[in-house]
């Protein structure tokens, strides 16, 4: 068998094709964690890593906030449209009730 190598010395190809390299040099994450010590994760191009990258600050164009809108409804039971239908059903048969309560009085209708 020939000379092994250690194992901390050896270094493999990492995951997603990525090289080899010294991924234990990397620049780390430094972001305070919920202990209060930095964190040491390798960090991404945007200085954080993975778990420490920083909220979405969301859509800014008119077509990115209507995508988003279209993706969360869910039903649309709340939407205007909807509001505002059900309030016209409900007017018209307040309506209908109103017509047969003032026709059963006068007696049209037994």
């Amino acid at each position: 068998m020939p000379n092994p190598t250690p194992h901390e010395k050896r270094r493999g190809w990492l995951n997603n094709g990525n090289p080899p390299g010294d991924f234990t040099s990397a620049v780390r994450c430094g972001a305070k964690t919920r202990r209060g010590t930095p964190c040491k994760c390798p960090a991404m191009p945007n200085g954080r890593c993975r778990l420490h990258g920083g909220l979405s600050t969301g859509p800014k164009t008119s077509e990115g906030i209507e995508r988003i809108r279209r993706a969360v409804t869910k039903h649309g039971r709340y939407s205007k449209r909807a509001k505002a239908e059900r309030a016209e059903y409900r007017n018209l048969l307040r309506a209908c009730k109103e017509m047969l309560a003032a026709l059963s009085c006068n007696g049209s209708v037994e």
